[in-house]
């Protein structure tokens, strides 16, 4: 069984602690290579994937930055929309992938997913996917992503912000375009639903702090949409 541990990277050191513990992540592999290592992770293979972007999803990040004029430092927070990504897996027999002389080609899908204005992001130009040995085969995850054993357990440690900061990447070189104004106003509306529907309970002390969650990200939410409408791609230009 694999644990998921996503608020960033485990303190533990790398070595072994009373045969209880390891580290896996240096045998990891760039997914173009073959593994030259022996040593397998207690799981099970899964599919091969790459990650792609329906123009439709974003996310709200929140940066600090600081600037110094000479006289006083100044912490600024800046709102951006960052693409949402899918993980998209590549199974032979599926959606179009087949298996040609024991590679994949799963050019078919991508070519839809395309001509539906998905953004592909292929993995051998952006070094983002990760392989390790595995039982009947290999194991695919992202480089943002840490395995250890410890005791009987396989725990997943994801570097959230090293991930962050690759999508804000993305979108300063030009791979993935800025949201669309249509997109970001059905945002917006669909915020405003949220917040009507919740507006209603909001004498519930859970749901009156939902509500002010919720309507702390819509006003944040204006602010990146702004941006970007007055800055274009430098908005997401942080320093």
């Amino acid at each position: 069984m694999i644990y998921h541990v996503v608020s960033g990277w485990c303190s533990l050191p790398a070595f072994f602690l009373n045969g209880d513990y390891m580290n896996y992540t240096n045998f990891s592999q760039p997914w173009e290579e073959k593994t030259q290592v022996d040593t397998r992770i207690p799981v099970r293979a899964n599919a091969r994937f790459f990650y792609a972007h329906n123009p439709e999803n974003w996310e709200l990040k929140l940066y600090t930055t600081q600037t110094d004029d000479g006289k006083k430092k100044k912490t600024q927070v800046i709102p951006v929309l960052l693409p949402v990504l899918s993980s998209i897996p590549e199974t032979p027999g599926v959606n179009g992938t087949r298996a040609v002389g024991g590679r994949l080609d799963s050019s078919y899908m991508r070519t839809t997913l395309k001509d539906n204005g998905w953004t592909i992001l292929d993995a051998s130009e952006e070094d983002y996917l990760r392989v390790y040995p595995a039982h009947k085969g290999n194991y695919y995850t992202s480089k943002w992503i840490g395995i250890e054993k410890v005791g009987k357990r396989m725990i997943e440690h994801f570097d959230q912000d090293g991930y962050d900061d690759w999508r804000l990447s993305l979108m300063t070189s030009g791979k993935i375009s800025t949201p669309h104004p249509k997109i970001a106003s059905l945002r917006l509306i669909g915020m405003n639903r949220a917040l009507s529907r919740l507006e209603r309970d909001q004498h519930i002390p859970e749901v009156l702090n939902r509500l002010k969650s919720k309507q702390d990200e819509l006003t944040q939410t204006k602010k990146a949409i702004a941006r970007i409408e007055k800055l274009g791609r430098l908005a997401y230009e942080l320093r």
